[in-house]
C-alpha cells in the first residue's frame, strides 16, 4: 500500500509539473493529461494486482491445503509460514482438528484391523461347526454357545480399548481417589477368587489421590486383578503407596514372572505368555492405556514372582 501512495504522489506531481513548468502546453497538447493520468492509473491497477497477489499467495497455499486434507491424506497440516499474523489462530484451530480427525480415524483403522484379525479364526471355526451340523443333521449347541460368547466377549474387549483410547482425548479428568476405587475394583473380583480357591490382601492408603477418569482407572485394576486370577498362582496382592510425588499400585501373585525379554511385548495387543491360554490379550492392553492417557505407565517389576506396577502422576 505504501508503494501505491508513493506512486499516486508522482503521478500528481508531475501532472502539476507539466502545468507549471509548461514543458508541455495544454494548447499544444489538449490530450497530455489525460494520457498521462490513464498511463498512471493503469500502472496503479498493475502494481494494486501484483501486491495484492502476493500478500493472498499465502492464503491460497494454505486454502489448497485444506482442500487436500481427509482420509487419504491424514498427515496433512496447513503450513503458517508467511501468514498474516491475524490468521494463525485460524490456522493452529483448523490443525488443531485435523490432529484430532487423524487420531479417531488411526483409531477406527486399529479397531477395524485388530477386529477383522482377530475374529478369523472363530468365524471360520463356528462355520466349520454349522457345515457339520447341516452335513450330520445334528447341532452341538454348547460348542456353538461357546464360540459365539467367545466372540462377544472378543468384540467388547475392543470396543472398551476404542473407547477409552477416544477417553483419554476428550473426557475432561476430575478429582478420583485411586484407593477408593481399587478397593471397588477388589470387592468385584472377591467372589472369583473365593470361587477358585485364592486368596486376595488389599493393602491400600486411606487416599491416594490422581487427576482421571474413575471408572477408566476401575477397569484398568480390575483388567490386573483378572489377569493374576486367569493367569497367575496363590494368593493376590494389591498394595498401593506414595512415592516422589507419584502414586504407585503393584498387582502381584505367587505365579512365575514373566520373562524380561518378553516383559514389554506382554503390553502389546493380542500378545500372550501361551498363545492357547484362554482371554483375548487385550486386558494388559487396556491397562497400559489407560495408565498412560493418565499421563504415567505399566510395566513389570524383574522378580521371581508376576508383579505389574501402574505409576501414576499425583494430583495436586
Amino acid at each position: 500500500m505504501l508503494a501505491v501512495f508513493v506512486v499516486a504522489v508522482a503521478a500528481a506531481a508531475a501532472l502539476d509539473r507539466i502545468d507549471i513548468v509548461g514543458a508541455v502546453s495544454p494548447d499544444e497538447e489538449p490530450y497530455q493529461d489525460g494520457l498521462v493520468l490513464a498511463c498512471f492509473s493503469l500502472a496503479l491497477l498493475v502494481l494494486i494486482w501484483v501486491v495484492s497477489h502476493w500478500s493472498l499467495r499465502p492464503l491460497s497455499r494454505a486454502s489448497a491445503e485444506a482442500r487436500e486434507a481427509g482420509p487419504h491424506n491424514p498427515g496433512l497440516r496447513l503450513t503458517a509460514e508467511r501468514l498474516p499474523t491475524e490468521v494463525l489462530p485460524l490456522v493452529d484451530a483448523v490443525n488443531g482438528a485435523l490432529d484430532r480427525m487423524e487420531a479417531a480415524y488411526q483409531a477406527e483403522r486399529r479397531f477395524t484391523s485388530d477386529a477383522a484379525h482377530e475374529l478369523r479364526t472363530p468365524l471360520s471355526v463356528l462355520s466349520l461347526r454349522l457345515q457339520r451340523a447341516r452335513i450330520e443333521g445334528q447341532m452341538d449347541w454348547a460348542a456353538i454357545d461357546g464360540d459365539v460368547r467367545q466372540m462377544t466377549h472378543l468384540v467388547n474387549r475392543l470396543l472398551d480399548l476404542a473407547r477409552k483410547e477416544q477417553a483419554g482425548r476428550e473426557r475432561a479428568p476430575q478429582q478420583v481417589n485411586v484407593s477408593r476405587v481399587a478397593r471397588e475394583a477388589a470387592a468385584m473380583i472377591t467372589p472369583l477368587a473365593e470361587q477358585a480357591g485364592r486368596g486376595l490382601v488389599v493393602d491400600l492408603p486411606e487416599a491416594l489421590p490422581v487427576s482421571g477418569r474413575a471408572d477408566d482407572l476401575r477397569d484398568m485394576i480390575l483388567n490386573l486383578l483378572d489377569n493374576a486370577l486367569a493367569h497367575g498362582k496363590g494368593t493376590i496382592s494389591l498394595q498401593g503407596r506414595r512415592q516422589s510425588g507419584r502414586c504407585l499400585l503393584d498387582v502381584s501373585d505367587e505365579g512365575q514372572g514373566v520373562p524380561a525379554a518378553m516383559a514389554e511385548a506382554m503390553f502389546e495387543r493380542f500378545r500372550k505368555a501361551q498363545p492357547a491360554s484362554p482371554g483375548t490379550g487385550l486386558g494388559l492392553a487396556i491397562v497400559r492405556e489407560v495408565a498412560q492417557s493418565h499421563g504415567g505407565d505399566a510395566r513389570f517389576v524383574p522378580g521371581p514372582n508376576c508383579r505389574v506396577r501402574i505409576d501414576l502422576p499425583k494430583s495436586t
